[in-house]
């Protein structure tokens, strides 16, 4: 025999009860006791920070910088990667170890930085040599560069050369590029370059 629509209704009423206890009943527990998923993850960052921190230490006291150019963007960039990571950890030994690297990563990019440039501008001599364009670097930490060529007078040449090398000049963290035309130099075009500098991350 069915049951009559107020049976129906006062069961239906118990399930929905039911399945909202359960689900604040989840949440509950999601929220308030300990995660193994989170605990693992917490150790997993912690583990790299630490590792990195070590990474850093060892350059930082040989004074020795990647020979490959590329390597050693990327390596900076991973170092940058792991440190934003850790800024979004709640855990308090995960931000105890972050404010630690960040020192750490302040301190090999204000060393490494200037020599990363330096290297850059020595590689690129001889090819732009032969499209009689100079390259050179200026600033107390080679952060401006600067080209000087004839070809850069036209406004639309300088645009289009900066946008080629746009993202070399944001790795590598120069502030300024200037385009000189004239022999005497007293024709340019200076462009800042909004980013952050050596001593931020």
């Amino acid at each position: 025999m069915e049951g009559s629509a107020p049976e129906k209704q006062n069961i239906f009423k118990y399930i929905v009860f039911f399945l909202l206890t359960a689900a604040a009943a989840g949440i509950a527990y999601y929220y308030f006791s300990p995660k193994e998923a989170d605990i693992a993850d917490n150790n997993n960052v912690l583990l790299f920070i630490q590792n990195k921190i070590i990474d850093i230490d060892e350059k930082l006291k040989s004074g020795q910088t990647d020979s490959d150019l590329a390597t050693s963007i990327a390596w900076h960039q991973s170092n940058a990667a792991l440190y934003n990571e850790a800024l979004n950890h709640k855990d308090k030994q995960v931000k105890e170890q972050s404010n630690i690297l960040k020192d750490k990563i302040i301190q090999i990019q204000t060393k490494q930085f200037p020599e990363l440039r330096k290297s850059y501008i020595q590689s690129k001599e001889a090819v732009l040599k032969q499209e009689n364009i100079q390259i050179a670097s200026t600033g107390n930490r080679n952060e401006i560069l600067v080209f000087t060529s004839e070809k850069f007078e036209p406004k639309q040449s300088q645009k289009s050369f900066l946008k080629n090398i746009n993202e070399i000049v944001h790795d590598l963290k120069f502030t300024k590029v200037i385009f000189r035309w004239s022999p005497d130099n007293k024709d340019s075009k200076e462009y800042k370059i909004s980013l952050k500098n050596d001593s931020e991350i």
